[in-house]
């Protein structure tokens, strides 16, 4: 069996991530997306960045992941983007895991992880740059 990559993995779970929203699983939706997006970042790093860049790779802070993509793609940087990374972070822990922060998440939210995933994901180049 060939070995499944960050990429591959992301690009599954959105993709499941869009079956879900139309299912009205806000909540497993938004957290799919979160893994989406924090996997094809991983992926663009693994690719492109050096050895002290791949300590990266076992985080899930998806704005630490964006910023280091932006510095080694040419990226333009977009501070929505990067609200939208804190958001997503956010639903790392706060879809998660129990406590004052735990939350639910609206099917509005929802759509727009989702629409934002799919956008930023394309725009990524995934060519490795040198």
């Amino acid at each position: 069996m060939a070995t499944l990559t960050y990429k591959y993995l992301g690009d599954r779970d959105l993709s499941d991530a869009k079956v879900l929203l139309q299912s009205g699983s806000a909540s497993m939706t938004s957290r799919l997306v979160q893994q989406s997006v924090e996997k094809n970042l991983k992926q663009f790093i693994e690719d492109n960045g050096d050895t002290e860049d791949l300590v990266l790779l076992s985080i899930h802070n998806t704005v630490k992941l964006y910023d280091k993509v932006v510095s080694l793609s040419g990226l333009d940087y977009n501070k929505d983007d990067r609200k939208m990374m804190s958001v997503l972070r956010d639903y790392y822990y706060d879809l998660n895991y129990p406590g004052e922060e735990c939350m639910e998440i609206s099917p509005d939210e929802a759509k727009e992880a989702v629409e934002f995933a799919t956008r930023l994901i394309s725009e990524i180049n995934w060519k490795k740059h040198s």
